[in-house]
Protein backbone atom coordinates (compact mmCIF):
# COMPACT_ATOMS: atom_id res chain seq x y z
CA UNK A 1 0.00 0.00 0.00
CA UNK A 2 1.38 3.38 -1.00
CA UNK A 3 1.28 6.39 1.30
CA UNK A 4 -1.44 8.04 -0.79
CA UNK A 5 -3.54 4.88 -0.50
CA UNK A 6 -3.03 4.96 3.27
CA UNK A 7 -4.29 8.54 3.40
CA UNK A 8 -7.22 7.71 1.14
CA UNK A 9 -8.17 4.68 3.23
CA UNK A 10 -7.89 6.53 6.56
CA UNK A 11 -9.93 9.51 5.39
CA UNK A 12 -12.75 7.51 3.88
CA UNK A 13 -11.97 7.53 0.19
CA UNK A 14 -10.87 11.16 -0.11
CA UNK A 15 -9.30 11.68 -3.48
CA UNK A 16 -9.35 13.74 -6.63
CA UNK A 17 -9.34 17.49 -6.92
CA UNK A 18 -5.72 17.82 -5.89
CA UNK A 19 -5.06 20.08 -8.87
CA UNK A 20 -7.45 22.66 -7.38
CA UNK A 21 -5.10 23.22 -4.42
CA UNK A 22 -3.41 26.57 -4.88
CA UNK A 23 -1.28 26.57 -1.73
CA UNK A 24 -0.29 23.67 0.53
CA UNK A 25 1.91 23.42 3.63
CA UNK A 26 2.38 21.03 6.54
CA UNK A 27 3.61 21.87 10.00
CA UNK A 28 3.37 19.98 13.32
CA UNK A 29 -0.29 19.50 14.06
CA UNK A 30 -1.73 21.22 10.97
CA UNK A 31 -2.10 20.88 7.22
CA UNK A 32 -3.10 24.22 5.75
CA UNK A 33 -4.06 24.95 2.15
CA UNK A 34 -5.92 27.26 -0.16
CA UNK A 35 -8.41 25.59 -2.49
CA UNK A 36 -10.28 27.62 -5.11
CA UNK A 37 -10.01 30.70 -2.94
CA UNK A 38 -11.04 28.96 0.31
CA UNK A 39 -8.78 28.48 3.33
CA UNK A 40 -8.67 24.86 4.53
CA UNK A 41 -7.08 23.42 7.66
CA UNK A 42 -6.67 19.83 8.89
CA UNK A 43 -5.63 19.82 12.55
CA UNK A 44 -4.54 16.69 14.38
CA UNK A 45 -3.09 15.73 17.77
CA UNK A 46 0.69 16.05 18.01
CA UNK A 47 2.50 13.18 19.74
CA UNK A 48 4.56 13.96 22.81
CA UNK A 49 8.17 12.96 23.53
CA UNK A 50 7.45 9.56 25.17
CA UNK A 51 5.35 8.49 22.18
CA UNK A 52 8.13 9.43 19.78
CA UNK A 53 10.61 7.56 22.00
CA UNK A 54 8.48 4.43 21.50
CA UNK A 55 8.44 5.00 17.76
CA UNK A 56 12.20 5.50 17.64
CA UNK A 57 12.87 2.37 19.73
CA UNK A 58 10.60 0.27 17.52
CA UNK A 59 12.23 1.47 14.29
CA UNK A 60 15.75 1.14 15.70
CA UNK A 61 15.11 -2.42 16.91
CA UNK A 62 14.51 -3.69 13.35
CA UNK A 63 17.62 -3.64 11.12
CA UNK A 64 15.57 -3.08 7.96
CA UNK A 65 13.72 -0.04 9.28
CA UNK A 66 16.77 1.32 11.09
CA UNK A 67 18.87 1.26 7.94
CA UNK A 68 16.20 2.82 5.77
CA UNK A 69 15.43 5.61 8.25
CA UNK A 70 19.12 6.41 8.71
CA UNK A 71 19.32 6.63 4.92
CA UNK A 72 16.62 9.29 4.98
CA UNK A 73 13.81 6.98 3.87
CA UNK A 74 10.53 5.85 5.39
CA UNK A 75 9.22 2.64 3.76
CA UNK A 76 5.48 2.07 3.47
CA UNK A 77 5.78 -0.94 5.80
CA UNK A 78 6.74 1.44 8.62
CA UNK A 79 3.07 2.44 8.84
CA UNK A 80 2.48 -0.99 10.39
CA UNK A 81 5.03 -0.20 13.12
CA UNK A 82 3.16 2.99 14.02
CA UNK A 83 -0.16 1.13 13.99
CA UNK A 84 1.13 -1.61 16.32
CA UNK A 85 2.12 1.13 18.78
CA UNK A 86 -1.41 2.51 18.64
CA UNK A 87 -0.23 5.60 16.76
CA UNK A 88 -1.76 6.41 13.38
CA UNK A 89 0.35 8.46 10.99
CA UNK A 90 -2.97 9.48 9.46
CA UNK A 91 -5.90 9.77 11.89
CA UNK A 92 -8.38 6.98 11.22
CA UNK A 93 -11.35 8.91 9.91
CA UNK A 94 -12.38 12.55 9.82
CA UNK A 95 -13.62 12.31 13.40
CA UNK A 96 -9.97 12.24 14.50
CA UNK A 97 -9.36 15.64 12.87
CA UNK A 98 -10.48 19.20 13.35
CA UNK A 99 -11.23 20.06 9.73
CA UNK A 100 -12.18 23.61 8.79
CA UNK A 101 -12.95 25.39 5.54
CA UNK A 102 -13.94 28.97 4.85
CA UNK A 103 -16.67 27.95 2.40
CA UNK A 104 -20.37 27.98 3.32
CA UNK A 105 -20.93 24.25 2.89
CA UNK A 106 -21.98 23.06 6.37
CA UNK A 107 -24.08 20.00 5.56
CA UNK A 108 -21.11 17.63 5.40
CA UNK A 109 -17.53 17.37 4.32
CA UNK A 110 -16.95 19.80 1.48
CA UNK A 111 -14.99 19.07 -1.69
CA UNK A 112 -12.25 21.44 -0.56
CA UNK A 113 -11.39 19.19 2.38
CA UNK A 114 -11.26 16.17 0.08
CA UNK A 115 -8.95 18.03 -2.25
CA UNK A 116 -6.53 18.82 0.57
CA UNK A 117 -6.59 15.19 1.73
CA UNK A 118 -5.74 14.11 -1.82
CA UNK A 119 -2.91 16.64 -1.93
CA UNK A 120 -1.61 15.31 1.38
CA UNK A 121 -1.53 11.78 -0.01
CA UNK A 122 0.29 12.89 -3.16
CA UNK A 123 2.84 14.81 -1.09
CA UNK A 124 3.35 11.76 1.17
CA UNK A 125 4.21 9.67 -1.88
CA UNK A 126 6.95 12.18 -2.71
CA UNK A 127 8.11 12.63 0.91
CA UNK A 128 6.54 10.31 3.52
CA UNK A 129 8.18 12.31 6.32
CA UNK A 130 5.51 14.92 5.69
CA UNK A 131 3.25 12.64 7.75
CA UNK A 132 5.72 12.46 10.66
CA UNK A 133 6.02 16.26 10.52
CA UNK A 134 2.24 16.51 10.76
CA UNK A 135 2.38 14.23 13.82
CA UNK A 136 5.08 16.39 15.41
CA UNK A 137 8.51 15.16 14.31
CA UNK A 138 10.60 16.43 11.39
CA UNK A 139 12.67 14.07 9.25
CA UNK A 140 16.02 15.13 10.70
CA UNK A 141 14.79 14.84 14.29
CA UNK A 142 13.40 11.34 13.67
CA UNK A 143 16.62 10.21 11.98
CA UNK A 144 18.69 11.47 14.91
CA UNK A 145 16.34 9.78 17.37
CA UNK A 146 16.75 6.41 15.65
CA UNK A 147 20.50 6.91 15.30
CA UNK A 148 20.89 7.44 19.05
CA UNK A 149 19.10 4.23 20.04
CA UNK A 150 20.59 0.70 20.16
CA UNK A 151 19.94 -1.46 17.13
CA UNK A 152 18.40 -4.89 16.75
CA UNK A 153 19.96 -8.32 17.02
CA UNK A 154 20.92 -8.78 13.37
CA UNK A 155 24.38 -7.77 12.25
CA UNK A 156 25.72 -6.41 9.00
CA UNK A 157 25.98 -9.94 7.59
CA UNK A 158 22.20 -9.91 7.14
CA UNK A 159 22.26 -7.05 4.66
CA UNK A 160 21.94 -9.31 1.64
CA UNK A 161 18.98 -11.23 2.98
CA UNK A 162 17.25 -8.10 4.29
CA UNK A 163 17.63 -5.86 1.26
CA UNK A 164 18.78 -7.81 -1.76
CA UNK A 165 17.37 -10.62 -3.84
CA UNK A 166 19.50 -13.72 -3.77
CA UNK A 167 21.94 -12.16 -1.34
CA UNK A 168 23.51 -9.69 -3.77
CA UNK A 169 22.71 -6.76 -1.46
CA UNK A 170 22.48 -4.25 -4.33
CA UNK A 171 19.56 -2.45 -2.76
CA UNK A 172 21.57 -2.02 0.42
CA UNK A 173 23.86 0.40 -1.39
CA UNK A 174 21.11 2.96 -1.90
CA UNK A 175 21.65 6.41 -0.45
CA UNK A 176 19.02 8.75 0.92
CA UNK A 177 19.07 12.52 1.25
CA UNK A 178 21.19 12.26 4.40
CA UNK A 179 24.00 10.63 2.38
CA UNK A 180 24.31 7.78 4.89
CA UNK A 181 25.30 4.44 3.39
CA UNK A 182 22.72 1.79 4.31
CA UNK A 183 25.41 -0.83 4.84
CA UNK A 184 27.13 1.43 7.38
CA UNK A 185 23.81 2.03 9.07
CA UNK A 186 23.15 -1.69 9.17
CA UNK A 187 26.52 -2.26 10.85
CA UNK A 188 25.40 -0.10 13.73
CA UNK A 189 22.93 -2.82 14.75
CA UNK A 190 25.62 -5.28 15.88
CA UNK A 191 25.61 -4.20 19.52
CA UNK A 192 22.19 -5.17 20.89
CA UNK A 193 21.21 -5.17 24.52
CA UNK A 194 22.10 -8.40 26.31
CA UNK A 195 19.05 -10.63 26.93
CA UNK A 196 20.64 -11.83 30.17
CA UNK A 197 21.09 -8.27 31.32
CA UNK A 198 17.52 -7.41 30.38
CA UNK A 199 16.01 -10.27 32.39
CA UNK A 200 18.32 -10.06 35.41
CA UNK A 201 16.98 -8.47 38.57
CA UNK A 202 18.50 -5.18 39.70
CA UNK A 203 20.88 -5.09 42.65
CA UNK A 204 19.00 -4.41 45.89
CA UNK A 205 20.37 -1.28 47.58
CA UNK A 206 21.52 -1.58 51.22
CA UNK A 207 19.13 -0.38 53.95
CA UNK A 208 19.57 3.26 54.87
CA UNK A 209 21.53 3.96 58.06
CA UNK A 210 19.56 4.90 61.15
CA UNK A 211 20.28 8.20 62.89
CA UNK A 212 21.99 8.23 66.25
CA UNK A 213 19.83 7.88 69.35
CA UNK A 214 16.94 6.00 67.73
CA UNK A 215 15.02 3.89 70.25
CA UNK A 216 14.50 0.13 70.10
CA UNK A 217 10.87 0.43 68.98
CA UNK A 218 11.84 2.41 65.88
CA UNK A 219 14.75 0.10 65.21
CA UNK A 220 12.45 -2.90 65.39
CA UNK A 221 10.37 -1.72 62.43
CA UNK A 222 13.26 -0.36 60.38
CA UNK A 223 14.09 -2.61 57.38
CA UNK A 224 17.28 -4.60 57.76
CA UNK A 225 17.70 -3.88 61.47
CA UNK A 226 15.00 -6.02 63.09
CA UNK A 227 17.06 -9.03 64.09
CA UNK A 228 19.97 -7.02 65.45
CA UNK A 229 18.08 -4.58 67.62
CA UNK A 230 15.04 -6.38 69.02
CA UNK A 231 15.22 -6.60 72.83
CA UNK A 232 15.92 -10.08 74.19
CA UNK A 233 13.25 -12.23 75.80
CA UNK A 234 13.62 -15.03 78.36
CA UNK A 235 11.61 -17.87 76.85
CA UNK A 236 12.09 -19.94 80.05
CA UNK A 237 9.97 -17.52 82.07
CA UNK A 238 6.43 -18.60 82.94
CA UNK A 239 3.68 -17.03 80.88
CA UNK A 240 1.19 -14.83 82.70
CA UNK A 241 -1.99 -16.83 83.25
CA UNK A 242 -4.25 -13.96 84.32
CA UNK A 243 -5.32 -15.71 87.61
CA UNK A 244 -3.33 -13.38 89.86
CA UNK A 245 -1.81 -16.25 91.84
CA UNK A 246 1.29 -16.66 89.69
CA UNK A 247 0.16 -20.05 88.29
Amino acid sequence: MSWSELVREALGGAGGGGSAVERFSVRPGEVSARVLGHEVSLIRTVWEGPEWDRVGAALASQPLFRARVLAGELPEAAARVFALLGLDLVPDGWAGLVATCSCDHWDGRCAHLGAVAAALGAEADRDPFVLTRWAGRERRALVELVRGLPGGAKGSSSVGTEFGNGGDGDHSREHGETGIDVVAAQARTTNPLSPAGFWSSPVTPPPPPLPEGVGDRVRAVAPGHVADHLPGFDRSAKRYSGTGDGT
